[in-house]
């Protein structure tokens, strides 16, 4: 079949679907979207290593509790919120708000994250009523293949039509263009690339921005010992791969010692020779100054073969000290794998500057952490860093909004505003897949106020 009657034949399977629930209760739309994230939470071990399996990248363990973990939260949220008829009544401006399926969306994966995506974002659709096609990368075709075959028989066995979703089995650069200009909106996750064809397809797009989190300790903050550990973890989840994980971490140069000594309590590996330190720089990037493709998700036994060292069997993370931003450091950049760079600092205002030139240079508009008993210098990082998310006495991982003990949006999808060149600045949630009508009413006795009035004349 050709690729353009392929993609056509997906769209039209996913209309006639989508019209088959467009008048479902919110009971049954909320039944949907149960069914697919428990079809997930019920198969995370299998999923995991089927991602592993096929991409090479990550580890299993941690994708175990990242489906696990994004299943839960994102059912736990989604279960309570309105997504048909009356959304919204604000009596006071007297407009009530109506939503209304899109239609069909489609979906582009990344390999990085090939079967938690496809549920979550699943979720969020079908929430809205909505169809889903999804456009895996041909690397973890495979995996995001199987993971929606369970969200279909999911939806099968509640009586709805399984094309409600469904994916490019066979992906290619052509037949994901082709779907991105056939749907009604477009979700795309991942690269930068990636998103720029989805904003240029002619479709309405949400796109996400390039991580580079910044961890921000300051001088008064005292838990290293818990601070150390939560580092550790979130650089050597799923082998870096997630851009919430933390990247270059400042730190009072007084007390960096003391980091140094706690990481590496936590079985990090400390390297701070020049020679290494070169040799990872041509490592983990090219001669051009692109991330080197079998660095991403390397494993600590992998990264220590490439560098020519030996590392301990239950090592978990590499650490090496940084000295200058990005421009002069090029190790300053976002690295989608298990090194994390410390950056000792003077003054805290001198740290959050030479962080915000790294995200001026790469990863704008998504996420710092900071480690702070310090309210104005909280703010002060507020104001200064031009990202969408900061994460105050938390790692990053939480941007995500996949912890239960803060407010943040769960999702898969994450908007960095346009600082990094997204339609939105938020988590991307069922809200933003969701037509909405709004029915505005006379105001009873509202104020009809003079020029004089208004201008103070």
């Amino acid at each position: 079949m050709e690729p353009k009657e392929y993609i056509a034949e997906l769209v039209a399977k996913a209309r006639k679907a989508q019209a088959q629930i467009a008048d479902y209760s919110q009971e049954q739309i909320d039944a949907l979207v149960r069914a697919v994230g428990k079809a997930g939470y019920d198969n995370v071990e299998e999923l995991a290593k089927r991602a592993v399996e096929e991409t090479k990248m990550g580890r299993v363990d941690s994708k175990i509790v990242k489906n696990r973990k994004s299943t839960m939260v994102a059912w736990y949220y989604l279960k309570d919120k309105k997504s048909v008829g009356v959304v919204e009544e604000d009596p006071i401006e007297q407009i009530v708000t109506i939503a209304k399926p899109i239609g069909v969306i489609g979906c582009v994966t990344p390999v990085t994250n090939p079967t938690a995506t496809p549920l979550v974002n699943g979720m969020h659709v079908l929430k809205g009523r909505n169809a889903a096609i999804f456009a895996p990368h041909p690397t973890s075709k495979k995996s995001s293949t199987y993971t929606v075959n369970l969200m279909r028989e999911a939806i099968k066995k509640l009586g709805a039509p399984e094309d409600l979703v469904q994916i490019i089995e066979e992906p290619s650069i052509e037949l994901t263009q082709l779907l991105m200009s056939s749907v009604d909106v477009v979700v795309a996750t991942g690269g930068p690339g990636m998103v720029k064809a989805a904003y240029s397809s002619g479709r309405p797009s949400y796109g996400v921005g390039q991580g580079n989190v910044q961890i921000l300790v300051d001088k008064d903050y005292q838990d290293y010992a818990a601070l150390a550990a939560s580092t550790v973890f979130s650089r050597s989840y799923d082998n870096g791969l997630p851009c919430t994980c933390d990247q270059t971490m400042f730190v009072p140069a007084s007390r960096f010692q003391e980091m140094v000594d706690l990481l590496v309590k936590n079985k990090a590996v400390y390297v701070d020779d020049a020679a290494v330190i070169e040799k990872l720089r041509h490592t983990a990037f090219t001669e051009d100054g692109a991330i080197n493709r079998k660095f991403v998700g390397a494993t600590m036994p992998q990264i220590a073969e490439m560098l020519g060292l030996t590392f301990p069997a239950d090592a978990t993370i590499l650490v090496v000290p940084v000295h200058a931003p990005i421009g002069k450091e090029i190790l300053c950049r976002e690295i989608m794998s298990p090194v994390l760079r410390l950056f000792p600092y003077d003054t805290f205002e001198e740290a959050v500057q030479f962080a915000k030139t790294n995200y001026w240079e790469e990863g704008k508009g998504h996420s710092c952490s900071v480690y702070s008993a310090n309210d104005a210098h909280i703010d002060y990082v507020a104001n200064e860093i031009p990202v969408c998310r900061i994460m105050v006495n938390q790692t990053a991982l939480n941007a995500s909004g996949g912890a239960f003990n803060n407010g943040l949006a769960p999702t898969i999808s994450i908007g960095c505003g346009f600082w990094g060149g997204n339609s939105i600045g938020e988590n991307l949630t069922y809200k933003h897949l969701m037509n909405y009508t709004r029915v505005s009413r006379i105001i009873p006795g509202a104020p009809n106020p003079t020029p004089e009035e208004i201008w103070g004349e």
